[in-house]
């Protein structure tokens, strides 16, 4: 197993399909169930710090790009965000970091490994490590996260527009494989989805196979519309099972009102969101102890 073999890039082609809201929440919950998760936001628009409410504590990307710069190790940034959860912020900085990469690819050097390079030492110390990444026009910082991954999830909406983006990706993809030549696809999860759930699905399992070559790719999980939770998630700096546990606990509006409070109630949809998501990272990580272990069991038969 090489060192990069649990390194997680939540990618997609187009904005707007719900990448870093997956990548915060399965970070987040893989935590809590105990794994040491470190997570990335690779991101100059840094919104990793409103799903996890480290607004203003974090560096806009500067440890990233400076590491890089000078060919250093990572380090954690933000420590304990959440137990078990260390963070690496984006930001603004992160502009610098596309024109390093650019700049080293013009003068003939394979900028994509810089990121690889400087994760190796740092990973062993994590049980999964996860990437958020820019929509795909921002092609280096994409492939800086591509050259360093072990797998891609990639959220999705059913439109045509989504699966057009995908296919962007798909493309990506295939021109990594030169310097990571292990990358492969874990996955394509439907987000923001609606009532008409299951006929959509039909229709985006269909688009899956047209691009993927397999709509066995696409998760069973689907992480439905709740415009409601997730915006009181962001604004409260919590993920969604952390809203989920406040809403279950909260105080029955009609006990506050004869105290004469004011009531005070999230977003009651963060339950079943909640469960999607809880749901998604099971069968996320699933699927990688699957893939460890057919892998595992193809060494002995090549040894034997």
């Amino acid at each position: 197993m090489n060192e990069l073999s649990r390194v997680i890039v939540f990618a997609t082609g187009k904005g707007g399909t719900g990448k870093t809201s997956c990548a915060a929440n399965v970070a987040g919950l893989a935590a809590q169930a105990g794994m040491k998760v470190l997570l990335i936001d690779l991101d100059s628009q840094g919104n990793l710090e409103f799903d996890l409410g480290y607004v203003d504590k974090g560096d806009e990307g500067k440890h990233l790009v400076s590491t890089l710069l000078t060919d250093g190790v990572l380090e954690p940034v933000l420590k304990n965000v959440r137990p078990n959860l260390d963070v690496i912020p984006g930001g603004g900085k992160l502009d610098e970091l596309e024109d390093l990469v650019l700049g080293r690819e013009r003068r003939g050097e394979d900028g994509s490994i810089l990121l690889a390079n400087a994760l190796k030492p740092l990973a062993p110390d994590y049980d999964l490590i996860i990437i958020d990444t820019p929509p795909s026009k921002r092609s280096a910082l994409v492939m800086l996260a591509l050259a360093a991954a072990r797998w891609i999830v990639i959220p999705t909406k059913s439109d045509r527009a989504s699966i057009k983006g995908l296919s962007v990706l798909a493309d990506q993809v295939v021109r990594i494989r030169e310097v990571n030549p292990t990358i492969d696809v874990l996955g394509a999860i439907l987000f923001g989805m609606g009532s008409a759930a299951t006929v959509r699905r039909r229709f985006a399992a269909d688009d899956v196979r047209s691009v993927l070559g397999d709509s066995a790719l696409l998760f069973e999980s689907i992480i439905r519309h709740a415009e409601a939770a997730a915006g009181d998630a962001r604004e409260k700096g919590k993920l969604i099972h952390e809203l989920a546990e406040v809403v279950h606990n909260a105080e029955p509006w009609y006990v506050a009102l004869k105290a004469g409070r004011r009531p005070e109630r999230p977003a009651g949809s963060s339950l079943a969101l909640c469960d999607d998501y809880v749901l998604f990272a099971d069968e996320l990580i699933k699927r990688i102890g699957a893939a460890e272990e057919a892998e595992g069991a193809d060494l002995e038969a090549v040894t034997a």
